[in-house]
């Protein structure tokens, strides 16, 4: 039913496996009527790991209802089931990415976090360390992208086992930055509808991250590039190659608890998005 109504004639196990695929942390819940699912969505439970703190989450992804059921509040009900099962596995914010935000915002869902987006035409030969070399991912890179991912202050808490899976999503491009053989940076281009032409994850130098894009920008006339609130370096140097720099909101959060919104800083990698 969600494949139907979300990719007809898709694969959503491909796209998102930590939660469609088996052996993933995800679950699918749904909500029936005898043995027909009405209505279901995709939930993963994450640690969000921000400057000065860490915060459980539930982001849910996904939500889908069948045609022949919508306007019984079919979605609504499940919402409210998955929030209270989210609360009770200790999750103190539901957290989710909304094509229609009115339905989740009568739902006590509201805008929150903080991102920064870039919208790159050009790298500047004279802005490119020409020591980097990029390439294509290769099998036994994962460790050392994970490690480089676990440097970002604000990220979302996985295990390496985990970033391996999703490095290898189909329609998805991981560039490496080597000096050497030292790989120095990475970047992930697109995955699925939702994310094409998006630099949704990205670690290491900043210089290197742009030698991937460089390299990405040879197919492509532009691309977005993802980056937290505060982009620091990375930010830095993209403004420097003239790239169009927008503040945007992360995504829709409901507190589960007496907590507000999310905390300062937090920030959702584009790898862990359903």
């Amino acid at each position: 039913m969600m494949t139907s109504v979300l990719r007809p004639g898709g694969d959503l196990s491909l796209e998102y496996p930590l939660v469609f695929d088996e052996g993933g942390p995800g679950a699918l819940l749904a909500l029936t009527e005898g043995e027909e699912v009405l209505s279901a969505c995709a939930v993963l439970e994450r640690e969000l790991i921000y400057p000065g703190g860490r915060a459980r989450a539930g982001f849910i992804g996904s939500v889908a209802t069948r045609a022949d059921a919508r306007g019984r509040g079919c979605a609504t009900q499940l919402l409210s089931e998955v929030e209270r099962l989210l609360k009770g596995h200790g999750c103190e914010h539901a957290l989710l990415w909304a094509d229609d935000p009115n339905f989740y915002q009568r739902r006590g869902y509201r805008l929150d976090g903080r991102e920064t987006d870039y919208l790159v035409s050009e790298i500047p030969s004279t802005e490119l360390d020409p020591s980097l070399n990029v390439r294509s991912l290769l099998s036994g890179d994962e460790d050392r992208l994970h490690e480089l991912y676990t440097r970002h202050g604000a990220r979302v808490g996985r295990s390496a086992q985990e970033t391996a899976r999703l490095l290898v999503c189909p329609e998805m491009k991981v560039l490496i930055a080597t000096r050497g053989e030292q790989i120095e940076a990475y970047a992930c281009f697109g995955r699925g509808a939702d994310l094409a032409g998006v630099v949704h994850e990205w670690g290491g130098s900043p210089e290197g991250v742009l030698s991937c894009l460089d390299a990405l920008l040879e197919q492509a006339d532009s691309l977005f590039l993802m980056a937290p609130g505060a982009a620091g370096p990375m930010g830095e140097l993209l403004e420097a190659c003239g790239a169009i720099r927008a503040e945007g909101r992360l995504g829709m959060v409901k507190p589960l608890g007496a907590v507000g919104g999310l905390p300062e800083g937090a920030f959702v990698w584009g790898l862990d998005s359903i």
